[in-house]
């Protein structure tokens, strides 16, 4: 399991701060490289230029383009899980059904429309509460067949607790939340280490750990590295920058506008600070 901190997205600007902790779950995310804005979108546009050629006759076009929702799927699956799962296992939301099958069922189901994300970039609204929402609905839908089956077999209503399931309700979507950024940061900081080992300088990386993970003093982190604290300082702040510029573009990624961007970071900022 990694370990990183709300803090050590701020060291930038405030390298001698005191050094807070936080425990990110460990979630494997598949990378994949594109020369696109963003990967997300390169894949739309894949499946939107596969569909249009389709309609021409191109016999491969509509291969490319289930390829690319395909994958598409599988990404926001491996991305957004932990955040799905902790919403529907929330006590609003437990009695709805079984965790990993209220998900499982979602990915199956509502992410198999073919316009699910189409619909999704045409919103305007970020990816996460795309998704929120459309756990929300999918939640409502699996209540009004439970009520269906148990009205069928028994006479029981149970109309007043389908229709009680909440898109926004602050449980559930601070559940959410709290999961998804604490995903989204360990998901930046894995790129952050990918980043610094591929230009040897992994142990830029193990001086940010010490100082901010671990809490040691840049003197501490002086004497055990042999460096001397201003170097110590500099390394664990440019560390700092690069974690926020791999956060902004998982942001970037997934919808959010550069005018919100300040207001997107300084959330998911705060909200793994807030669980130290």
């Amino acid at each position: 399991m990694e370990r990183t901190s709300g803090s050590c997205c701020r060291a930038g600007g405030r390298a001698d701060s005191e050094a807070r902790r936080a425990t990110l779950p460990g979630v494997p995310v598949d990378h994949f490289p594109s020369t696109h804005a963003t990967w997300i979108d390169a894949q739309l546009t894949i499946a939107d230029e596969g569909d249009r050629a389709a309609s021409t006759g191109d016999a491969g076009a509509a291969r490319r383009a289930e390829a690319a929702r395909d994958a598409l799927r599988r990404h926001v699956m491996e991305r957004y899980a932990p955040a799905l799962a902790a919403y529907v296992s929330t006590p609003q939301l437990r009695q709805v059904g079984d965790r990993d099958e209220l998900v499982s069922g979602f990915f199956a189901r509502t992410m198999s429309d073919p316009s699910f994300f189409t619909r999704w970039r045409t919103s305007g609204k970020p990816l996460r509460r795309w998704l929120m929402n459309a756990m929300a609905f999918h939640c409502r839908g699996v209540m009004r067949d439970s009520r269906r089956e148990d009205a069928r077999t028994s006479g029981v209503d149970t109309s007043v607790i389908a229709d009680s399931v909440p898109a926004n309700d602050p449980g559930p979507a601070a559940a959410f939340d709290r999961a998804w950024a604490l995903a989204l940061a360990n998901e930046a900081y894995r790129h952050v280490q990918a980043e610094l080992a591929s230009q040897g300088r992994g142990d830029g990386d193990a001086v940010f750990r010490m100082h901010v993970v671990d809490g040691m003093t840049y003197a501490q982190v002086a004497a055990s590295t042999g460096r001397t604290e201003a170097e110590c300082l500099n390394t664990a702040r440019r560390v700092s920058n690069a974690l926020r510029a791999a956060i902004r573009d998982l942001l970037r990624e997934e919808g959010v506008a550069d005018r919100d961007m300040n207001a997107a970071l300084g959330e998911v900022l705060a909200i793994v600070e807030r669980t130290d």
